[in-house]
């Protein structure tokens, strides 16, 4: 276990900052939208039931498009290996989420969640191809069990650090936070580039 572990910290300390460039978004988006875009923290105005619409619209754009792009990624490995192809769609991610701190215009924000597309099409295929790919049959089990961590522990990581950061260095300007998340995510891009992910010869 502690080899399985050790041979993937690479592609873990690649998710933990994928992740909570994720969690940003997730738990920001709305606040965001809302107050930045919409110009409104009255949640029971109109503009704010806009803003939270617009959202949605939002979240279901990058996720649609995010699942054509699947289809269209298995073509580009025959140029690009996995690590490489991640990692361009983590910057990808990393330029969606910074793009929120500059847009002020609905419209635009499309923008931002088609670069977040990318970079979700990419983080919801390719790592677990990676596994698959480095995971004798024998061990696929244990490796997906070790891997799920790398998911759980953002989680519960971005559950209290974006808080924090929010309150104690942003003062609650919530945009901060996700152009935080878009460093983040260009940290993880940088991460999967340059660090290599060896596989185990257990003969």
């Amino acid at each position: 276990m502690f080899k399985i572990f050790k041979q993937l910290l690479p592609l873990f300390v690649v998710q933990f900052f994928t992740w909570l460039g994720l969690f940003s978004l997730w738990i920001y988006a709305t606040p965001v939208v809302t107050r930045y875009i919409f110009k409104t923290t009255d949640g029971e105005s109109v503009a704010f039931e806009n803003g939270t619409t617009w959202v949605g619209i939002c979240f279901a754009f990058y996720s649609l498009l995010a699942a054509l792009l699947a289809f269209w990624l298995p073509k580009l490995l025959h140029y690009i290996t996995k690590e490489k192809l991640h990692a361009a769609a983590l910057f990808a991610g990393g330029i969606g989420l910074s793009l929120f701190y500059f847009i002020t215009n609905q419209y635009l924000l499309l923008l931002s969640f088609t670069f977040i597309g990318i970079a979700w099409s990419s983080i919801s295929t390719i790592p677990y191809s990676i596994i698959s790919s480095l995971a004798p049959s024998h061990k696929m089990p244990t490796y997906f069990a070790v891997f799920n961590f790398s998911v759980v522990i953002p989680q519960i990581t971005a559950a209290f650090l974006l808080s924090y950061l929010n309150k104690a260095f942003f003062s609650g300007e919530t945009v901060l936070v996700i152009l935080s998340g878009g460093i983040s995510m260009f940290i993880a891009s940088i991460v999967m580039f340059v660090l290599p992910i060896k596989k185990i010869d257990y003969t």
